[in-house]
């Protein structure tokens, strides 16, 4: 299991090496711009905060659609990019370099919508994916949003990893390139993951063909709303 340190060490090479999709896209995840699409039913939200923001891309968008953004990255480079070119472009983001498996450095019901894009699979201790939660239920505001996007266990990049699984009851996998640690999912583990907080909006898997690691994978992605229960 990585340890902090060195997980941190795996995604600055991982930045380096723009293996995977979201260490070279700029544009924001399209699944993202269709639920922000889905917001506009709440005119009223408007703080919002991303976890496990990488450089930013997604931070970006929700500000420039109105968004007040808190961005947390592991990666204190990735934090610093973030907050200098929100600073030159006068754009409401705070990001801060923190581990979201610890407690989050925010006030209790700062935010009306918290996203997650491929953030929380990457969280491989059970007991830490239950702190994310609580975290997320602590600064939530009442029945606000939680979008999150992540592979599927269908996923053709990462599905066939299952195989060698070395711990295949939680679906884990190691990237061979990376070799970050992740969880899989199929709709029903997730919404049963977080299904003692929250209740579900929506939840679907979209297939797509995309790169990773320079070469061209069936992608399989399941993303989901969910609401702060009362």
């Amino acid at each position: 299991m990585h340890s902090s340190d060195s997980l941190k060490q795996a995604w600055r090479e991982e930045y380096k090496q723009k293996g995977i999709p979201s260490s070279f896209r700029k544009e924001p995840s399209k699944p993202l711009v269709e639920f922000v699409e889905w917001l506009k039913r709440y005119p009223t939200l408007r703080f919002a905060a991303e976890m496990g923001c990488g450089q930013g891309r997604n931070s970006f968008y929700l500000a420039s659609q109105g968004f007040t953004v808190t961005s947390i990255d592991l990666v204190d480079e990735n934090v610093a990019t973030i907050n200098q070119i929100a600073k030159l472009n006068h754009l409401p983001i705070q990001a801060i370099a923190s581990d979201v498996s610890q407690p989050w450095p925010v006030k209790s019901q700062a935010f009306d919508i918290v996203i997650d894009i491929f953030c929380y699979k990457h969280i491989v201790d059970k007991d830490k994916q239950t702190r994310y939660r609580q975290e997320l239920r602590r600064t939530l505001k009442p029945e606000g949003f939680y979008f999150i996007s992540l592979a599927s266990d269908q996923d053709g990049f990462y599905g066939p990893l299952l195989e060698a699984s070395s711990k295949p009851q939680h679906k884990q996998i190691i990237d061979p390139y990376s070799h970050i640690r992740s969880f899989l999912y199929s709709p029903e583990d997730l919404t049963n993951e977080f299904s003692d907080s929250f209740k579900i909006i929506s939840i679907s898997e979209q297939n797509s063909v995309s790169p990773m690691h320079g070469k061209e994978y069936s992608r399989c992605v399941i993303n989901a709303i969910f609401q702060k229960r009362k």
